[in-house]
Parts: C-alpha cells; sequence; structure tokens
C-alpha cells in the first residue's frame, strides 16, 4: 500500500477530519515538478507515522482545489482537525517537506493550547 493516497470529492473531508494531522499534495498530472516531487513525497510519508499524506489531483476535484484558494501546483497544505493550519505552494524535497511540517506542528503533532494571559503560571517542578 502507497504512503501517499489519492482522495477525491467524496473522501477529501473525512481524510483531512481525523484526529491525526494531515498533509495534502494538491497537484496534477499534467505537473512536471509534481511528479519530480513525489518520489520524495512518498519516502516523506513512509517515514511519519504522526502524520497522514494525501494527494488531491486538482483537475479531478477542482471544488476542492477552489475551496482552499489553491493557484498552482505543487502546493502543500497542512490540516490539523480537519482545518488547513498551513500552506506552501512549490516544490520541496524530503528535508524541506519535513521542516515545513515540523515548523508547524510541535512535538506530538498537536498544536499547543493557548496560555491565559489573565491566569498565572504554575511551576509544577517539585
Amino acid at each position: 500500500m502507497p504512503a501517499v493516497n489519492n482522495v477525491g470529492p467524496r473522501d477529501f473531508d473525512a481524510a483531512v477530519a481525523g484526529p491525526k494531522p494531515v498533509l495534502v499534495d494538491f497537484s496534477a498530472s499534467w505537473c512536471g515538478p509534481c511528479r519530480a516531487m513525489a518520489p520524495a513525497l512518498e519516502k516523506f510519508a513512509a517515514s511519519r507515522d504522526d502524520l497522514g499524506v494525501v494527494k488531491v489531483d486538482i483537475d479531478e476535484a477542482p471544488d476542492i482545489a477552489g475551496r482552499y484558494s489553491v493557484r498552482s501546483v505543487p502546493t502543500l497544505m497542512l490540516f490539523v482537525e480537519g482545518k488547513p493550519e498551513a500552506a506552501q505552494a512549490g516544490m520541496m524535497s524530503e528535508g524541506q517537506l519535513a521542516r515545513f511540517v515540523d515548523q508547524h506542528l510541535p512535538a506530538g503533532g498537536r498544536k499547543p493550547v493557548e496560555q491565559d494571559p489573565d491566569r498565572p503560571q504554575v511551576d509544577l517542578d517539585w
């Protein structure tokens, strides 16, 4: 089974809605940079069990691309709990993919809860 699964209009919302963050590769079959990036994306996806990775062909799912204002391919978009968290257009290497994802996801794959500035910080180091 490939590490990167293709999703379309019927299964996109379910694919990005789970508790695990999902990296979406918006691409097209005619896109040279998309095809060139595919091996790096597969390798990256196989190395990350904390993250789902899916591919959306913008020609097969133009409504999804329009919903997220995808204007060029490849565009990588990171979804957390069904909502877009970050996007980057352009071809990326495996290392660039890792930096992009890690920059937007702290360890554990979830964004930290914002501390209320009106409440005192509690130091639990005994």
